[in-house]
């Protein structure tokens, strides 16, 4: 997946004709201009016509929800507003938990069933009057329970011969019917629980014929309940009356029970229909000349929809006049198309490396659209607060993928911006500025991400102090000054959260390298540098060395020592493959070249570069790092085997063949490792390396270079030279100090 993705990000850079930023030449032909103005032209009709969203179209002097109008405004002309679709559907739900579900109380199912409880009192009295029991055991015939049992199912035999054998059972069939009419029966029962469907309305209608009674819906019994209710009431005749055989009566009572409530569904569906038809979409009429909202007075939620409604109503009225209708967002598109020119100026006249790059110019207008984008979101969409808008991001971003320079600047137009589609919020610019001022120069100085607490606590202690001040100015105290202050700090910890997530997208794609991305590829332990140390180790040796060589001639001149540094670190990685072709690795007397022609030894040589150019983009190594790998050669030749082929007569032109590929070094950092590359490598070759013999060959090395031709595209001067060779002096005298000879101890006369 990995592999698929960092093949993915290698052909959009292609397509968009990323190069690392050594390698981004002035480029100003009529398709690089035409670009840049494209770029600005888009961005400019991007934000003005779309952001902030859906009030775009809004006249500025509008006032807002909780703002104080400013003056009277009255209704020009008839106004509608209509019910949103949410309060259509609170509406709708509210009128179906109104509307009660009707059930029908089936009486023939009660009266069935007090007539049968009736016929088997009579039933069990006949056979009592014609059979009696028996003399010792005291029951009747089985063949009289079984004919009952036949008439009467449900009830168990043993239930029937305690009726037989109950002495007063005309007065169990009275109280039993008693019950049945005045608690079971009174309302109904249900057959359970899921008959009647759940509801917000605790009421039901109960239909005995047509008329219609309301009932608590807790008052309904189900099967269950009425048994339940059946045994209750039971025991409770038990404790006034104590011939009452609580335990028959029940065995008895229940096996007549049967539910007589039907939920008729149709019915209740009919008078939901009926109910979300009356329902009106209008939520409000204004009349013309109705006071909307008066001077001095807090808009409300629903006089700011009327007021939207009014200018939607204004705008579709005047559709004949197109342009008329299109002013309020031509005036933002040449608010923002001036705000990006402003930027534009200054890249042209102060920055010119960022303006005539264009993959630079592109990232920078896409940081913009990324901020205004989550700017929307947390304004339009989420209706946050704007102490909760995460205004340093932008200016955390530019800084650290450029400099503070850009940073602050990108700040201001940002304010502008936002001030200006905010209705002139000068509350949001000026926060915008001075929180964005204090991100840009806490994010000077990124060399690592923990770093970025640094930045966290800086930015939320800005937010939070800003808010308290602001609030604190105004007439009337914010009651809620706490909890915005609390918004403050938040937004400062989001927002960095948000950077340390966004930048390595900004870092990878458009070849921007920024020294957090160095500092991790400075680790030794980078699976490349391991691999070196492990395969080839002289070679190994020899990258570090000449690390810190780089990294003392770029900090002499005020270069980017970091970069020099890691670049040396990982100029000759592609020697990993064939290690054994090259001196600081062969561990033998015998070279693998004796045995090959110059021209094939030279071919291997050159062939380092590609290699590791190769391993360098499978690691997804930045190009700032992997341009040290081609140019630290530049198109100089391997002087030995070059030699080696005139000797055995090969004439020069095929000699050219010879020189690495390149390029020559384009930036200072390259050019330095260049020089490092070489003097490490002759300094090797000395046999007494003393200082002045050191100095020597150093001054040999970088005169030999600069006549070449070497260093004709690296902004090289000869100050800087000097100072290269006096800091190249200092480190290797250091490398090849000289110790003491340590005596030998002597044997003792017991050994």
């Amino acid at each position: 997946m990995f592999s698929f993705l960092l093949k993915l990000k290698r052909r959009i850079k292609r397509l968009l004709k990323v190069q690392a930023e050594t390698r981004q030449k002035p480029q100003a032909s009529l398709q690089s201009k035409t670009f840049k103005f494209l770029v600005l032209v888009f961005f400019s009709l991007l934000v003005g016509g779309f952001y902030p969203g859906e009030s775009v179209y809004d006249p500025l002097n509008m006032p807002r929800r909780g703002e104080i109008a400013l003056e009277d405004i009255r209704a020009p002309f008839r106004i509608t507003v209509l019910k949103t679709d949410r309060e259509l559907k609170d509406e709708m739900e509210e009128a179906k938990n109104q509307t009660l579900f009707v059930i029908d109380n089936d009486t023939t199912i009660s009266h069935n069933v007090l007539l049968r409880l009736h016929q088997f009192i009579r039933l069990i009295d006949s056979v009592k009057k014609v059979d009696a029991p028996d003399s010792l055991t005291g029951r009747f015939d089985s063949t009289a329970v079984k004919a009952i049992s036949q008439r009467f199912p449900l009830l168990s035999t043993s239930a029937i011969s305690q009726a037989l054998s109950f002495p007063d059972i005309d007065k169990m069939g009275v109280q039993l019917q008693t019950i049945f009419a005045d608690e079971i029966y009174q309302i109904g029962v249900l057959p359970d629980h899921y008959s009647l469907p759940e509801s917000r309305n605790k009421n039901v209608i109960i239909r005995i014929g047509n008329t219609p009674q309301v009932y608590y819906r807790d008052r309904l019994y189900t099967l269950t309940d009425a048994n339940t209710r059946l045994l209750t009431e039971l025991n409770h005749l038990r404790s006034s009356d104590p011939s009452v055989d609580e335990e028959l009566y029940y065995s008895v009572g229940k096996t007549f029970i049967q539910p007589n409530l039907r939920v008729n569904m149709g019915e209740y569906n009919k008078r939901v229909e009926e109910a979300l038809s009356s329902i009106s979409k209008v939520k409000q009429v204004i009349e013309p000349d109705e006071y909307i909202v008066r001077r001095g007075q807090k808009v409300t939620e629903d006089q700011e929809r009327i007021l939207r409604e009014m200018v939607r109503i204004d705008r579709s009225q005047g559709d004949e006049d197109v342009l008329l209708g299109m002013i309020p967002v031509l005036a933002r598109m040449l608010l923002a198309f001036a705000a990006f020119s402003t930027l534009y100026l200054f890249l042209y006249f102060f920055r010119k490396d960022i303006y005539k790059s264009n993959p630079k110019l592109l990232a920078l207008m896409l940081v913009f659209a990324l901020q205004l984008f989550i700017t929307y979101l947390e304004g339009e969409r989420f209706d946050l607060s704007i102490y909760l808008f995460a205004v340093a991001l932008l200016p955390i971003l530019v800084t650290i993928l450029f400099d503070a320079e850009v940073g602050i600047l990108s700040t201001v137009v940002l304010a502008f911006i936002l001030g200006t589609m905010h209705r002139f919020d000068y509350t949001l610019s000026f926060m915008t500025i001075v929180v964005g001022t204090v991100a840009c120069f806490t994010s000077r100085h990124v060399r690592k991400r923990s770093e970025f607490f640094r930045i966290m606590y800086s930015t939320s202690l800005t937010f939070a102090a800003f808010i308290f001040l602001v609030e604190s100015l105004k007439l009337t105290v914010n009651p809620d000054i706490l909890t915005d202050v609390g918004y403050g700090l938040i937004n400062g910890i989001v927002t960095v959260l948000l950077t340390i997530g966004i930048l390595p997208f900004f870092e990878s794609l458009f070849g921007i390298t920024t020294d957090i991305t160095l500092l991790e590829l400075s680790d030794l332990n980078h699976p490349l540098l391991k691999r070196l140390a492990l395969e080839a180790p002289g070679t190994f040796h020899h990258s570090i060395v000449v690390g810190n060589l780089s990294e003392a001639a770029a900090k002499a001149i005020g270069g980017n020592s970091l970069l020099a540094r890691v670049g040396a670190y990982f100029h000759d990685i592609g020697k990993i493959e064939i290690p054994e072709y090259f001196i600081e690795n062969q561990l033998s007397v015998k070279s693998r070249h004796e045995e090959l022609t110059p021209s094939m030894s030279s071919i291997i040589l050159s062939s380092h570069v590609k290699m590791g150019r190769k391993l360098g983009e499978d690691a997804d190594i930045p190009d700032e790092v992997l341009n040290f790998i081609e140019e630290h050669h530049g198109t100089t030749v391997p002087t030995y085997f070059y030699n080696k082929a005139l000797e055995q007569g090969l004439d020069e032109e095929a000699a050219k063949k010879f020189r690495y590929p390149g390029p020559k070094p384009q930036i200072r950092e390259t050019g330095i490792a260049m020089l490092a590359d070489a003097v490490e490598a002759a300094s090797r070759t000395l046999d007494d390396p003393k200082p002045a013999r050191l100095n020597n060959l150093i001054q040999r090395i970088i005169n030999d270079r600069f006549q070449s031709g070497e260093l004709d595209e690296c902004p090289l001067t000869l100050r800087d030279l000097a100072k290269i060779k006096e800091a190249f002096t200092q480190m290797l005298i250091g490398t090849f100090h000289q110790r003491i000879v340590y005596p030998k101890k002597d044997k003792t006369d017991d050994e």
